[in-house]
């Protein structure tokens, strides 16, 4: 029985060795005027050199799944979806053995919305991918990542900065992993944008545009950005704007504006 349950042992490890699933993300940002969220799409492969059919994938969520919203998950036929706040993933897995990924077919429709106006907003991201029995394919698997819109870069936070108490800025461009993005300011915005050749569309008022700093973007290409709101009364109901600047190797590109009311 050991020798039986050792060879069968070796054999799962051989004919994962022969699986490199790949999976695509494909990021989408709805801008709304009090209300925005980010969609994350997957589509994943099963080469053809692999023997073992994918029945099940998860993708982790480095932010967390709390700003995640859990009854927008869809799934493609024979697939259901679910969001597991314990390992801060998202899995989804075939109903039936006859809906399991095949080697050489590729599967798309993996899709979860985020909440209004997340803190954070997710770069690259990985996955790990399994075959039935819960028998491991292969883990860490990078996204090659997508975006669908105007923007490649991205602001995301609270709707509320509170007085006296430090604002996080999330800032992410998967553009450009491992550098960096400019952060503007303003206190005036442009409700319906001016395109600027080139840059995107600028929604701040050019009277007045502060650079604040700049983001360090880690390996995953976002950071999150303090930004200390001062103890004083009198800023209550003011907004500001913000976008970020992107110098990305490939071009500059101005993010989606983020506007925040100071309470």
């Amino acid at each position: 029985m050991f020798r039986s349950a050792l060879t069968a042992l070796l054999l799962t490890a051989a004919l994962s060795a022969q699986c490199q699933p790949t999976i695509k993300q494909t990021t989408t940002f709805n801008r709304g005027w009090f209300c925005s969220t980010m969609t994350y799409c997957y589509e994943i492969c099963n080469p053809a050199g692999c023997v073992l059919p994918i029945a099940k994938f998860c993708v982790d969520f480095s932010c967390g799944v709390g700003e995640l919203d859990a009854d927008s998950i869809q799934s493609p036929a024979g697939w259901t979806g679910t969001v597991n706040a314990a390992t801060n993933q998202v899995c989804w897995s075939v109903t039936q053995v006859m809906n399991q990924l095949q080697p050489g077919q590729c599967l798309a429709g993996f899709c979860i919305t985020t909440e209004c106006n997340p803190r954070c907003i997710e770069g690259r991201q990985t996955a790990t991918f399994w075959a039935g029995r819960n028998v491991l394919i292969q883990g860490g698997v990078q996204t090659q990542f997508a975006f669908n819109g105007e923007h490649r870069n991205f602001l995301a936070g609270e709707a509320v900065a509170a007085i006296g108490t430090t604002y996080q800025l999330g800032v992410t461009n998967a553009g450009d992993i491992g550098g960096q993005d400019i952060v503007l300011c303003s206190p005036f915005a442009l409700p319906n944008g001016v395109h600027v050749p080139g840059f995107g569309c600028l929604y701040m008022n050019p009277v007045l545009i502060l650079p604040l700093a700049p983001a360090p973007l880690g390996q995953f290409g976002m950071c999150q950005l303090p930004l200390p709101i001062p103890p004083d009364t009198s800023l209550s109901g003011a907004t500001l704007v913000f976008q970020s600047l992107a110098l990305s190797t490939q071009e500059p590109r101005l993010s989606n504006d983020k506007v925040i009311t100071i309470r």
